[in-house]
């Protein structure tokens, strides 16, 4: 939106013209998320706490884990909706609005928080407070993502460029050709990226402060990605280029901001929780640039913190199941398998942290490798 109003000031005076740089608006965007949260924060969870939108720790399936978390102050939920602001402002406002690429990432953030949004209030105004059904929470985020998936598809075929509709193997030449069937397994593979990053970020929202930070580190991580993958051909490096996919660096450095601002609130002890409203929309958001920028397999090494997450939420269901009671780990996710050995909540938060750095720089190097 601002690209506008910048273009007709550099028309007056044409130094002007570098502050419709791709660089400076990720930065704004960066920093009007972060204070957007910022400013909504103290509001919203006035709010929340008056609406009594307070989370239900004590009645969860694991009596060790209710244990644990009744000596928590009853907290209010929902914060989520400080992190979607916030990138929306900022995207609606850096972003360039003739990008598809950008409309979609609008729609997805748009889409994933509803979803979360009415999980977050069923969850605080129905009696069993599960939130939607299984079924019904799932079938929503694949109507979502089938949408993005279809139209970044379309997108892909348009430009006519051979490999945008393949999986890229990092490090490698390597690809895996989805391009048959009228794009269709493209389509399921987006799919499949999107919900399942969504799903991966909400469950590693157990911990005061473990989403939001880990997410700051991926989301800044694919700023990076954003920029090489779409200025591969300026910058002269081997990657895959992808046409106008560098304007993506404005949402992950949006998302980075406001997720910032959020962890000002969610930082031990909590003042609020993301809740679903929050970790939904930023995941499929995550999975949504990955999907742009051809990167899918290296986010599944920057997001190395969301993965183990949720393999570990697989590997106990599905040993569950198979053995009949038997389990890996104490508790899962794998965050509360070291809650239950003791280890105290920060300690664990920080650890994660660390992960996630370590992760991020994995993946960027891979890049660099290739």
């Amino acid at each position: 939106m601002i690209l506008h109003f910048l273009d007709e000031l550099a028309a007056l005076w044409e130094p002007l013209g570098a502050l419709s740089s791709l660089a400076v608006r990720s930065g704004m965007a960066a920093v009007l998320a972060f204070v957007v949260a910022l400013a909504l924060g103290p509001r919203l969870i006035r709010a929340l706490q008056q609406k009594r939108c307070i989370e239900d720790q004590v009645h969860t399936d694991s009596e060790t884990l209710n244990k644990i978390n009744a000596r928590k102050d009853p907290t209010p939920t929902m914060g989520g909706l400080m992190i979607v602001l916030g990138v929306l402002v900022a995207g609606l406002l850096f972003g360039d609005l003739t990008n598809s690429y950008v409309m979609l990432a609008i729609l997805s953030t748009l889409g994933y928080g509803f979803i979360g949004f009415i999980d977050d209030w069923i969850k605080l105004t129905h009696p069993d407070r599960k939130g939607l059904q299984a079924a019904s929470k799932y079938t929503l985020q694949a109507l979502v993502a089938a949408s993005l998936a279809f139209v970044v598809t379309r997108i892909f075929q348009g430009q006519g460029t051979p490999g945008l509709l393949a999986l890229h193997v990092p490090l490698t030449d390597g690809m895996l050709d989805l391009s048959g069937w009228g794009g269709l397994p493209h389509m399921i593979f987006v799919m499949i990226v999107v919900t399942g990053t969504s799903n991966a970020v909400n469950l590693t929202d157990g911990m005061d402060g473990l989403a939001p930070g880990s997410m700051i580190v991926a989301a800044l991580a694919m700023a990076v990605l954003c920029v090489a993958v779409g200025r591969a051909q300026t910058l002269e490096l081997d990657l895959f280029y992808v046409p106008r996919s560098q304007e993506m660096t404005v949402f992950c450095t949006a998302m980075a901001g406001a997720t910032l601002g959020f962890l000002w609130f969610n930082a031990p002890p909590a003042m609020v929780y993301m809740g679903d409203t929050g970790s939904l929309p930023l995941g499929s958001l995550l999975g949504y640039v990955a999907v742009v920028l051809k990167q899918e397999l290296v986010l599944f090494v920057i997001g190395g913190v969301f993965v183990w997450e949720a393999l570990s939420v697989i590997l106990q269901v599905g040993t569950y199941k198979a053995t009949g009671g038997k389990r890996v780990f104490l508790c899962a996710p794998f965050h509360h398998h070291l809650q239950f050995q003791g280890l105290p909540e920060t300690r664990i938060v920080v650890r994660f942290w660390i992960a996630a750095v370590l992760c991020a720089a994995a993946g960027l190097a891979s890049l660099a490798v290739a």
